[in-house]
């Protein structure tokens, strides 16, 4: 009987150690969060399609993981990055690297590189020589985008800033600079002119005046998420770039 309680014991602790396990695994799925900014991610009839989502869904098929790029959330940028800023196990992309954003996160990547700079209307002929050169123009921003924040902490006034968010606020701010409302886009170039292009916008007609900031894109994760995951992310990234799926990739945009 003694042998038996003791079977009947063990089984029970198993089992709880096993659920334990398998809640703990859940909970280390990662919440993966991104914006509609054409060509890293954009919405389009297929679903979710872009430059760092195809690299992003191959990593987790290498990882061999349940989650693919349908459990990506399409957010506007604000919400996407303060989430990923303040809950663990959270990740947005694709994130701009720099020294003031890097003791937030936890950082896989680079994807690509990235110019962060200053959009302005062929027509206006606007120069920018330095940094009070702005004060002279409306400046059009997305909100806790790194084109706004970098202006502000080369000493812009906030003030000169007008913010938009949501997930067509790349193209509300042409729009803007269409009809004059703005002088200026601050935005990472690469994914502005592309949205702007889908959107149907002439980018002939427009050109980049100032240059604040070229520099790698990551996903960036919750700086509570394990050491073990980032390894884990990080691994699957090297090896597409080791195996030539990730140039594939890079090329097809």
């Amino acid at each position: 009987m003694n042998h038996l309680i003791k079977i009947i014991l063990f089984a029970s602790v198993f089992v709880c150690i096993s659920q334990n396990a398998f809640a703990e695994e859940k909970s280390q799925r990662i919440t993966m969060m991104t914006e509609n900014a054409p060509p890293n991610a954009m919405i389009t009839e297929q679903g979710l399609q872009g430059l760092a989502v195809d690299i992003l869904d191959a990593m987790l098929q290498l990882m061999d993981t349940e989650e693919g790029r349908e459990d990506i959330v399409v957010s506007n940028w604000s919400r996407a990055y303060s989430m990923a800023k303040n809950k663990k196990n959270h990740m947005v992309f694709s994130t701009l690297r720099t020294p003031e954003r890097e003791p937030f996160f936890k950082w896989v990547g680079p994807i690509s590189t990235l110019t962060v700079g200053i959009i302005a209307p062929k027509s206006k002929n606007i120069v920018i020589e330095q940094l009070s050169d702005f004060g002279q123009y409306r400046v059009g921003a997305v909100l806790k985008d790194i084109g706004g924040r970098m202006l502000v902490e080369l000493g812009v006034k906030e003030e000169r800033l007008q913010y938009v968010s949501g997930k067509n606020a790349t193209d509300l701010s042409f729009k803007k600079l269409n009809n004059d409302r703005i002088d200026l886009f601050a935005y990472p170039v690469e994914p502005a002119m592309y949205a702007a292009k889908v959107k149907g916008h002439d980018v002939s007609k427009f050109e980049v005046v100032y240059v604040l900031n070229e520099g790698d894109t990551y996903y960036a994760f919750n700086k509570n998420t394990d050491d073990d995951i980032i390894t884990q992310w990080q691994v699957a990234l090297d090896t597409l770039k080791e195996n030539g799926a990730y140039n594939k990739i890079i090329e097809k945009y």
